[in-house]
């Protein structure tokens, strides 16, 4: 059984539960549960940090930082950081960040 190390929750509510590696093991928003799955099926999906939503992936942060940051949100509540992840062998950054951005960060597993 993999073990989750990191939880990431968006403006929307869903919430991404991650290996240390940044492996998606759980996803709210389509009830996918990879906590029995062997290593070479979670390597499809991996959260490889955060970047600012105006950055456009110049900057990455690791997950170890990225749960150092604060505040997350603007003056005005809007997410100042979204997902970088790896999803199939694509790099992408997760648009609509007033849906996908990030509420919250934290390292639950040493």
């Amino acid at each position: 059984m993999n073990k989750i190390a990191y939880k990431i929750i968006t403006n929307y509510g869903h919430i991404y539960s991650l290996s240390k590696e940044g492996y998606v093991l759980k996803y709210s928003g389509n009830d996918l549960d990879k906590m029995n799955s062997p290593e070479s099926e979670l390597k499809s999906w991996q959260v490889r940090g955060v970047t600012p939503v105006n950055s456009n992936m110049s900057n990455i942060i690791n997950l170890i930082s990225a749960c150092d940051l604060n505040p997350l949100l603007y003056k005005n509540g809007n997410p100042k950081y979204t997902i970088v992840d790896l999803d199939r062998g694509t790099l992408r950054v997760h648009g609509n960040t007033k849906v996908h951005g990030i509420v919250s960060i934290c390292k639950i597993y040493k």
